[in-house]
């Protein structure tokens, strides 16, 4: 599977793009939203085709573009079954409740956790074969 990962701590995004890449996925990654929503989108229109088929991204990013931003952006213009997401997050449960609220269809996975629990996500969203 084609991921873009978007997680702005540099330990983390090695470790997951590491343990992903273990795992047979091609992994890109990304520290802040612009270069990956640039990589979906040309002006206003989605890139055909979509260079990746599932999206890792964290909710707290620096800058102006929350990930929440970023994974609502995607959702309202990208079908899910084309482009997949999984919300990374060290959030507060309440914070976390709150993405949900907003992004009711999206994964959220609460770090710390264990590889084989994002795996199992990622399992469930490939087509079976």
């Amino acid at each position: 599977m084609n991921i873009a990962l978007l997680e702005d701590n540099p330990p983390i995004l090695d470790y997951l793009s590491t343990a992903l890449e273990m795992l047979g996925h091609t992994v890109h990654t990304f520290t802040n939203s612009a270069p990956l929503l640039e990589s979906l989108f040309i002006d206003e229109s989605v890139r055909v085709p979509l260079p990746y088929d599932l999206a890792l991204i964290d909710l707290l990013l620096p800058g102006s573009v929350s990930g929440l931003q970023v994974a609502q952006k995607i959702q309202q213009a990208i079908p899910p079954q084309q482009l997949h997401i999984i919300v990374l997050s060290a959030c507060s449960q309440r914070e976390l409740d709150e993405a949900q609220a907003k992004l009711p269809e999206v994964p959220i996975l609460r770090k710390p956790f264990k590889i084989h629990e994002l795996s199992q996500l990622i399992d469930q969203m490939q087509p079976a074969s």
